[in-house]
C-alpha cells in the first residue's frame, strides 16, 4: 500500500503543470488582446520561463483576497503594459 505523501506528490506535480499551462495560455490571450499578436512575437521562450517564475514569486507575497486568475491577469497585463 502507497503512503498518503507518495499519492500527493504526482497531484500536487500536476496541478503545478496545470497551473504552468494555464499561465502561458493566459500570456498568449492577453498578448493577443492588447497587443494582436501572439506571445512569442515580442518575447523569447526563455523571457516566458522567467516571466512565470516571477508570478510564482509575487504569488507568494500576495495575500488570498484574489483570485488566481484575476492576480494571473493583472500582473500579465501590467507586463505587457511595460513592453
Amino acid at each position: 500500500m502507497e503512503s498518503p505523501s507518495a499519492k500527493e506528490k504526482p497531484m500536487s506535480e500536476e496541478q503545478n503543470i496545470s497551473q504552468r499551462i494555464d499561465f502561458f495560455e493566459q500570456l498568449h490571450q492577453q498578448f493577443l488582446f492588447l497587443k494582436g499578436y501572439g506571445t512569442y512575437a515580442y518575447i523569447s521562450a526563455h523571457v516566458v520561463d522567467e516571466l512565470y517564475e516571477s508570478y510564482l514569486e509575487q504569488q507568494g507575497i500576495l495575500t488570498s483576497s484574489l483570485s488566481r486568475q484575476h492576480s494571473e491577469i493583472n500582473f500579465i497585463r501590467a507586463f505587457i503594459k511595460s513592453l
